[in-house]
């Protein structure tokens, strides 16, 4: 039996490291989805101005713009207020943690996380956005 591959989300991951940058968005491109990859809150800012994205990861601590302003401005000023964003950091404090605004679209987690983890919880919100049929 064949079977269809899912589509992916179409994600913006932002992170001032480079490396952090290519080495997630590869693990996220190799898992079937579409990545964006902007190097501060700014360059982020901007790619949502010309692109429709189904989930935001950004790291929380950035130069020009940092995660925190950016969720703001995601939430205050464009149409990707109920995109699901999930914050990334090196920083896993109960203050950090706290970024996290509205638990049913905002989500946190440790740089230091295993990678399944994330890919899991990224499933679960693709899974949840597909249409119902039947």
């Amino acid at each position: 039996m064949i079977q269809k591959r899912q589509k992916g989300m179409k994600i913006l991951l932002v992170d001032d490291e480079r490396g952090f940058l290519n080495a997630m968005g590869d693990v996220l491109r190799l898992n079937g989805h579409e990545v964006i990859c902007a190097e501060n809150g700014k360059q982020a800012r901007e790619s949502l101005e010309f692109d429709n994205v189904d989930l935001i990861v950004s790291d929380v601590f950035m130069p020009t713009l940092d995660g925190v302003r950016f969720h703001d401005y995601v939430r205050e000023f464009t149409d990707a207020q109920d995109v699901p964003f999930i914050f990334m950091s090196g920083y896993d404090d109960e203050q950090t943690r706290n970024l996290v605004v509205d638990p049913a679209i905002d989500f946190f987690f440790s740089k230091t996380t295993p990678v399944e983890k994330i890919l899991a919880l990224i499933e679960t919100l693709r899974t949840a956005k597909q249409p119902k049929t039947g």
